[in-house]
């Protein structure tokens, strides 16, 4: 083979590698600005951008924005019911008050039986209430006490959020500041309050009153920042958009429809650049290799394509690609004719090749 067809050959490996470099260049930004702009509509059809991340912080960069939260639950004023004097350090405080009473159980063969139910039972529906009567109604009502200072991220939760989070567990208060009237009627027994006589033999019409809590050690909050807090977002048929989820989550999990955003976003799109980098200067013919013209031309492609995806989502990105997009192209135009065969630069270039 003369040099003539092994320069040839060389030249044809050089452009395919080039074009293969150009390619997954393309390819690489072409996925990630797709999966952005999942994101962002999925974001939009929430109501706005989401801030989320190192943005996530309380003040007037935040306010009025969509942010989400994951983070440990702070209780700045513990739950409390006031009524019995009972506190704990939890978002929320569930009382149950739970009366001994007569129940009709039809199985087969009607009989009757004393158990703790936590609702009135109406014994004048049994068939045979002679002897089996209940008292009525409960003089407490079971009831929910939120704290009214619960933050996540350091943001205040909105008492209607604080309303929707759940998942109660049991919980032994400290049950030795009754009030006096309290503490005369009732007597601690197994982390309840009964009115017992005897608690291991309580008789009918007795009451027994007891606690759980609501303490989640992690909260993910999709909400709106307000003032320092998060407050219930509404779209514009007035549905309720906020999401308050227990433990750590992503946004995909707290909203299925939403695409999380993409992975090292803007490293894929870096290496993208350096990718076209050297796939254009392999592509150029010698005399025209030049990194500043392949930097352009790089820039000027990847430019375009970014902003055909992003017309239509974010019109304002869209615009500054498309402005990168035709300076990039019109200083790889300049950059090319200061190569033109017969130019100083390409004469200089030549030489230098040739010695």
């Amino acid at each position: 083979m003369d040099e003539h067809a092994s320069s040839a050959a060389r030249r044809l490996v050089a452009v395919v590698a080039g074009a293969i470099l150009l390619m997954a260049a393309l390819l690489l930004l072409g996925f990630t600005e797709h999966a952005d702009r999942l994101r962002a509509m999925g974001e939009d059809a929430l109501g706005g951008f989401v801030l989320h991340g190192a943005q996530v912080r309380p003040g007037p960069d935040s306010d009025g924005q969509l942010v989400f939260v994951a983070d440990p639950v702070q209780i700045a004023q513990p739950a409390r019911d006031p009524q019995f004097n009972v506190g704990a350090n939890a978002v929320a405080l569930v009382r149950k008050v739970e009366m001994f009473q007569w129940q009709e159980v039809d199985g087969g063969r009607r009989s009757y039986e004393l158990d703790w139910v936590d609702h009135p039972v109406d014994s004048t529906k049994f068939a045979q209430p002679a002897g089996h009567e209940n008292p009525g109604a409960f003089p407490f009502d079971g009831a929910r006490f939120d704290s009214p200072d619960v933050r996540v991220g350091g943001f205040k939760l909105a008492p209607d959020l604080v309303e929707t989070i759940s998942g109660v567990e049991d919980f032994s208060p400290d049950l030795r500041a009754l009030p006096p009237n309290l503490a005369a009627t009732f007597q601690a027994h197994d982390g309840t309050l009964v009115t017992s006589v005897d608690p291991q033999h309580p008789r009918t019409g007795d009451l027994r009153v007891s606690w759980m809590r609501i303490a989640p050690k992690e909260l993910t909050v999709l909400a709106r920042a307000q003032n320092g807090g998060l407050m219930q977002p509404r779209d514009a048929s007035g549905r309720d958009l906020a999401q308050v989820q227990i433990g750590k989550r992503s946004l995909s999990d707290v909203v299925p429809d939403a695409a999380p955003r993409p992975d090292f976003a803007w490293a894929r799109r870096v290496l993208a650049i350096l990718l076209a980098w050297a796939g254009v200067l392999l592509v150029l013919p010698r005399a025209r290799r030049d990194e500043w013209l392949g930097l352009a031309a790089a820039c000027a492609m990847l430019a375009v394509l970014a902003c055909l995806f992003w017309f239509g989502v974010r019109n304002a990105a869209a615009i500054v690609l498309l402005v990168v997009a035709l300076i990039a192209a019109a200083a790889a135009a300049w950059r090319w004719r200061q190569f033109a065969p017969g130019s100083v630069q390409a004469v200089r270039r030549d030489g230098g090749e040739g010695t």
